[in-house]
């Protein structure tokens, strides 16, 4: 079993609110107290056998040793701390661990307050390049400068012509209230403008997105009942993958009433959509260009958000999840009931390991997308039953982060960018590329990392492709299990690419692709030197 982040801190905080000591449990455990100092500090990995041992002897929940969210929040606390607001300060791995094991609820306080500080900064930022630049804004001026000129001029003669006759006096006053009746409404367009429509956006920085983001990692993307429910489901139609399109059809409008139909695919247009007549019957329209695996999950994510249905409202009632972001977590957990659906959580974890996670023959097999493929490789999570622990991203062409699942404890930033030596960047430009590389962050921990360039499914001939890039990876533990691993030498260290997290928190002083100075060292950048060549294999 791969050692999974912070499961020592966890076991330390369980035995002392146990008020136990390292001796008695390791009695407990049938272990040496040296062993179980060793877990504590992460050097030794919590095996399966002892946690069933924990379980079974003190009654704990295993669910309690899942990594949950805590990996992501230490990750984010150590991406937020090299801000220079905070002054070059830098807790150590240990101090970050107990902190966030200790006190978890004041570090999600600390990271909302930060970001909206980033958020507020972010704004500021954008609304002094916008003050700098509107033709509107130099405009407006204009017009208000204008205004304030006939109404003072106006204004002027009524003050210094007492005697003017009644019908000129009129005359003068009716132009003076029209002046300030425009140049009301010319000041509050240029409020709304400077101010901008996204008030409450900014009294409430966190987006939903990162809400449910949050919540996917505190149940460590792993939903056993949805599971469950999907294979039992899956099982009344058979596992067969041959003609599933039409059985998935018939389930829908079978057992749920909802008919299926294609239409021509519109630029822009949505990849399906549900309609409903006068009489409430209701159809899923699906582009008919799209590909068969798209068109098959999209029914399998219809099924599951109705078979489902009561289940998931109970998971999002327990998650507390903001208004906003219910029903973004509804399409995820709906989503994930395709997943499971179309990849039944025994058969897939049975040819992973058969395949040895080759990703490309998983697809294949299960007439699945390679994005499907890899996203359900990072679900693996029965007790038990575990697959190899993945982190997995997606990434476009300028850098921008679509999914994210720090899986395998890789820290994957939030507040900035990705290391531009991460493999994922340049199978970005590259469709049908597969690259695999050993990263090494300045820890000493190492991972390996497979990138996939890909490219949007439909995209016609002079249609922007859409290029994006998809990384699956695991820690170096796990790396001999992986097809991957072929052709790299997994043991010596001096053969991995040095990489960072991000930029700020990097401590490597020799990387010619910094963007920007390490906070680390409080050091301007350094000079470039000459990049260490990527230790990688390439095909297609």
């Amino acid at each position: 079993m791969a050692r999974s982040p912070m499961l020592g801190a966890r076991l330390r905080r369980l035995r002392k609110d146990r008020s136990l000591t390292q001796v008695k449990l390791a009695e407990i455990l049938g272990i040496s107290p040296s062993y179980l100092n060793m877990i504590e500090h992460n050097d030794r990995p919590l095996t399966v056998s002892l946690l069933l041992k924990l379980s079974d002897v003190l009654g704990v929940d295993l669910r309690d040793f899942t990594a949950g969210d805590e990996v992501r929040i230490k990750s984010d606390l150590e991406e937020a701390m090299s801000d220079p607001l905070f002054g070059g300060t830098r807790p150590s791995a240990a101090e970050l661990d107990e902190f966030v094991t200790a006190v978890p609820d004041i570090c999600r306080a600390f990271l909302r307050l930060y970001r909206s500080y980033r958020n507020s900064r972010e704004d500021v930022e954008a609304l002094t390049d916008k003050l700098a630049s509107s033709p509107y804004l130099v405009a407006s001026s204009h017009s208000v400068r204008t205004l304030l000129t006939s109404v003072r001029s106006f204004s002027e003669i009524l003050l210094d012509n007492i005697d003017l006759a009644a019908d000129e006096r009129q005359q003068f006053l009716e132009i003076v209230v029209d002046g300030t009746e425009k140049l009301t409404t010319q000041v509050d367009e240029l409020l709304r403008f400077i101010t901008g429509e996204n008030l409450e956006g900014l009294l409430d920085s966190r987006t939903p997105w990162e809400d449910v983001g949050d919540f996917w990692e505190r149940n460590d993307n792993f939903f056993d009942d949805l599971d469950h429910r999907a294979e039992t489901m899956r099982a009344e139609i058979g596992v067969d993958a041959v003609a599933l399109y039409p059985r998935l059809t018939e389930l829908l409008e079978a057992r749920f009433g909802v008919a299926v139909a294609t239409e021509p695919a519109a630029d822009g247009g949505p990849a399906h959509r549900l309609d409903a007549d006068d009489a409430g019957a209701e159809t899923l329209i699906l582009r008919d260009d799209l590909a068969p695996s798209s068109l098959r999950f999209a029914l399998a994510r219809e099924i599951g958000r109705r078979a489902a249905a009561g289940h998931i409202a109970d998971l999002i009632d327990e998650a507390g999840l903001s208004e906003a972001a219910q029903p973004l977590a509804a399409d995820f957990l709906a989503a994930y009931f395709a997943g499971a659906f179309l990849m039944p959580y025994d058969l897939f974890l049975d040819r992973a390991q058969a395949f040895r996670y080759d990703v490309e023959r998983l697809a294949q097999t299960f007439g699945v997308s390679l994005e499907q493929a890899c996203h359900r490789l990072a679900t693996l999570r029965r007790p038990g039953q575990e697959g190899v622990r993945f982190h997995f991203l997606r990434i476009d062409r300028a850098g921008n982060v679509f999914k994210r699942f720090s899986g395998s404890g890789l820290p994957i930033p939030r507040f900035a960018g990705i290391c531009p030596r991460w493999n994922v960047h340049a199978a970005s430009g590259s469709p049908g590329s597969v690259d695999a590389q050993v990263l090494q962050l300045a820890d000493g921990s190492a991972y390996l990392s497979v990138a996939f360039g890909q490219r949007r499914a439909g995209a016609g001939f002079n249609a922007p492709d859409g290029g994006f890039a998809l990384a699956l990876g695991c820690r170096i533990e796990d790396a001999g299990d992986l097809v991957y691993s072929a052709g790299l030498d997994l043991t010596r260290s001096e053969t991995f690419l040095p990489v960072g997290v991000t930029c700020r928190l990097c401590e490597r002083t020799d990387c010619g692709q910094r963007a920007h100075p390490t906070l680390i060292h409080g050091a301007e950048r350094p000079p470039a030197a000459a990049a260490k060549p990527a230790p990688k294999t390439d095909r297609k």
